[in-house]
């Protein structure tokens, strides 16, 4: 798999990105600007405080691309509370968990989403001036159908040169505000912290437009899920050195809000949960790289394999010394790469 590099400031990053969107045959005019002024206007007021740089990027798209600019600003920082809304029942499936013990420092995931994103995903590579290196891998913002096509290139997973891991899980909660994009502030927080500590300060300053977890993990032995609605967030620690997310919110007062049995009744987020935990009691203290494999393999419910959700991608992170491999194509000839910032 082709691992494309953006570089350069924030602008230069954009006329490479827009290249490719034209070349894809994107337009990037979509929805009615004049019909959502108010939206545009509190989402513009929440990027030029806190990633002005991304707007630049967005300019930058709009040149590489000879797309409309203010489209393309309206596109890319509203079109999140779009999807989140009107595909609010779709499911979203993906499992996250972390294992620290004598043998280091391990995490894994799986990313669950529609087949079609199967063909589409990417994985990337980000370096501007000032800022730390990543490496990410996306679904493309693909929406889910049979004739889906690539979007944009937002970070769903992404580890810095820090030795920083930030991964993201669907959450069930329909209320949105203005804030930042989920998968802008994975990118966000990746090129701007080098542990979990920085990484849960920045969501003390930094709101969020809607729903999300956020697994967090450092090369030091540190990870924390950030449990995020649209207005508040509450941070989870590891419990006898094991931490888990799926797609309900553990903390209790968030779980008041969770609305994943209302919208979504026959999801197997708490399967996926306790069968992931059961798994790794099995074998906690000796738990080591490889096992990250017999968590997230075949015959269980954490990996996914039907006509809506399939699992895309696999990580297995070994934080401790930075050993990171990614396994796709998983009921086929499966295939893996290690990834290198």
């Amino acid at each position: 798999m082709e691992i494309k590099t953006f570089e350069g400031k924030f602008r230069d990053i954009g006329r490479q990105e827009g290249k490719i969107y034209k070349k894809n045959g994107l337009t990037l005019d979509w929805g009615s600007i004049k019909d959502e002024s108010r939206l545009l206007a509190g989402q513009l007021k929440v990027y030029e405080k806190y990633y002005p740089e991304m707007l630049e990027e967005v300019k930058g798209i709009a040149e590489g691309g000879g797309f409309n600019e203010e489209k393309a600003i309206y596109n890319f920082i509203t079109s999140e509370i779009f999807w989140y809304t009107d595909r609010f029942s779709l499911k979203r499936e993906c499992t996250i968990f972390g294992v620290r013990n004598k043998n280091g420092f391990f995490v894994g995931r799986n990313y669950d989403w529609h087949p079609a994103i199967e063909k589409l995903w990417e994985i990337y590579k980000v370096k501007s001036p000032g800022l730390y290196p990543l490496i990410a891998v996306t679904d493309m913002a693909t929406a889910p159908k049979k004739d889906a096509v690539k979007t944009f290139y937002y970070a769903d997973d992404a580890i810095n040169s820090k030795g920083l891991f930030i991964g993201l899980t669907f959450a069930y909660n329909d209320k949105w505000s203005f804030g930042i994009s989920n998968l802008h502030m994975c990118r966000f927080i990746a090129e701007r912290c080098k542990n979990v500590k920085e990484a849960i300060g920045v969501f003390k300053e930094v709101p969020i437009c809607c729903s999300k977890n956020y697994f967090i993990a450092d090369k030091e032995g540190n990870m924390a899920v950030v449990e995020h609605s649209s207005r508040k967030f509450k941070v989870l620690e590891p419990q006898n050195g094991v931490l888990i997310q799926t797609n309900h919110y553990i903390d209790p007062g968030l779980a008041k809000e969770d609305t994943v049995l209302k919208n979504a009744p026959s999801h197997n987020t708490f399967l996926r949960y306790y069968e992931t935990l059961q798994k790794i009691n099995l074998i906690k203290e000796t738990f080591s790289f490889p096992d990250i494999v017999k968590i997230l393999g075949f015959k269980s419910y954490i990996y996914q394999n039907s006509p809506d959700i399939k699992t895309i991608w696999s990580l297995g992170l070994d934080m401790k010394n930075r050993d990171y491999k990614i396994c796709w194509n998983l009921q086929k000839e499966k295939k893996e790469k290690i990834l290198k910032i």
